[in-house]
């Protein structure tokens, strides 16, 4: 029953990224910047391979062998969604000095973390796992710019959306909890929506 659940939460998640991009790139359109398109293209996509390798992941929870290969690009693609969230973030709103090096950062730790998932994962699961909240968190190192650059309404969605991915980690990490892991997916939907909020009202438009 709970991977059910698991299955259901994220595959809502993943008609809900596809239907946002389109919404994020059509709003996008009333006032054309390559910028924004290409970093909401980057947003939307890695979220949906988020929640689209997720939703299989726990979908195919009886079958070992898939569910095995399928559970190294579900972690994986959580560096991709973290990356991703940043990405408008660092190429539309700051730009610049603090915006690229944001933007090569998260990505260079991306690669890195989404490779170690993929081969070391069984080898390092803790290691690999620490990476997720600092890398999340790498915003404090631009935190000037950020709060002198950002619109008022998206400073305070990102702060809800990085609280609720923050939470979260609790419930991942609670594995005797019962429902622990649909928790955690519920605390993921609450940050991506977050994000789609302030990125579609105080950034795409």
């Amino acid at each position: 029953m709970e991977e059910i659940f698991n299955s259901l939460t994220h595959a809502i998640g993943a008609g809900l990224s596809i239907a946002g991009l389109v919404v994020l790139l059509i709003v996008t359109g009333e006032n054309p910047d390559p910028w924004k398109y290409v970093s909401f293209s980057i947003y939307g996509t890695t979220q949906i391979i988020l929640y689209l390798s997720s939703a299989l992941l726990h979908g195919f929870a009886d079958f070992p062998r898939i569910r095995q290969r399928l559970e190294r690009l579900d972690h994986g693609a959580i560096y991709l969604l973290i990356a991703g969230t940043y990405t408008p973030l660092s190429l539309v709103i700051l730009r610049g000095a603090a915006g690229w090096w944001l933007f090569g950062v998260v990505w260079a730790i991306a690669i890195i973390g989404l490779c170690m998932k993929l081969f070391v994962m069984k080898k390092l699961p803790l290691i690999v796992d620490a990476l997720y909240l600092p890398m999340g968190w790498l915003i404090v190192f631009v935190l000037g710019p950020f709060l002198r650059q950002s619109p008022p309404g998206f400073i305070l969605w990102a702060v809800i959306g990085g609280l609720s991915y923050s939470l979260g980690f609790i419930f991942y990490a609670w594995r005797s909890l019962r429902f622990a892991h649909v928790i955690w997916h519920l605390f993921v939907l609450a940050g991506s929506v977050s994000f789609y909020l302030g990125y579609a009202m105080y950034v795409a438009r």
